[in-house]
């Protein structure tokens, strides 16, 4: 499942912007034409995402519609573009060398299940080699036939391993509880009323089904059980938090009896 886990996460092919959210040439040499007014690029812009009814609504500096040179496309929330791949993704995540792949919407799933069943393989191989280990001090670097180096090294290395895919496991474990990909806990995603690092927030069991759906036994599976399509995101603010509260931040109380309470 660990060997499963890996392919899904390296074979999985990234899922591209749909066509709607492409420019056409005319639309792109309109977009020059424009000249570098952000406003004018912006008003621009917007007539499209309205003509088209495009669910774009992060920003990017400047309050501008975020887009992308290289694709000549209109980015949907979350999406981004990666230089390695060359192209725009749904909910990039970061490029992994580990898997020769991009991570993002189409194999996030995937690649958490390879860290943790990866953490716990190579926890297993590190158990059932300890006894090598020990033997290896009772019996003494002189006894050469009393230790087996190859499983000694093995060892080592899944130790080693171990510890690397349990951090990075637990950390991306993390991101999916709270809904963040490695790109926003970096820089948070920005809105008409400002960044919002907390905005696709929707309650620790909500974000966990976001990636590895509500069937319980598709959590252990690396098959494909994500929700949505990539394209829209519930906000916290659809759950019934009011944006301009959560903007202003805690507020002093009203009274000497709501400070008590």
């Amino acid at each position: 499942i660990f060997l499963w886990s890996y392919a899904q996460a390296s074979l999985t092919w990234p899922i591209r912007p749909p066509r709607q959210f492409e420019l056409s040439p005319s639309e792109w040499a309109s977009l020059e034409e424009v000249g570098s007014s952000r406003q004018r690029k912006t008003e621009y812009l917007l007539g499209l995402v309205r003509q088209r009814g495009l669910p774009v609504y992060t920003r990017a500096n400047g309050n501008g519609i975020r887009i992308c040179e290289d694709c000549r496309l209109i980015k949907p929330d979350r999406a981004h573009h990666c230089s390695t791949c060359g192209c725009c993704l749904l909910k990039m995540d970061h490029h992994c060398p580990w898997v020769n792949n991009c991570v993002g919407f189409h194999n996030y799933k995937f690649f958490v299940q390879f860290l943790m069943y990866g953490s716990l393989y190579c926890f297993y191989v590190g158990c059932t080699t300890a006894k090598y280990f020990v033997k290896f001090w009772t019996a003494g670097i002189g006894n050469v036939h009393a230790v087996r180096f190859h499983l000694l090294f093995l060892f080592f290395a899944a130790w080693m391993f171990c510890i690397a895919l349990v951090g990075l496991g637990g950390y991306h474990l993390y991101l999916t509880l709270l809904n963040l990909t490695t790109l926003e806990s970096f820089r948070a995603p920005m809105f008409e009323f400002g960044p919002d690092k907390r905005a696709y927030h929707a309650g620790l069991k909500n974000n966990f089904k976001q990636v590895f759906g509500n069937d319980r036994l598709m959590w252990l599976l690396p098959m494909y059980s994500s929700q949505g399509s990539g394209l829209v995101f519930p906000t916290r603010h659809e759950f019934g938090e009011d944006r301009d509260n959560l903007l202003a931040g805690p507020r002093e109380p009203d009274s000497d009896v709501e400070a008590n309470k």
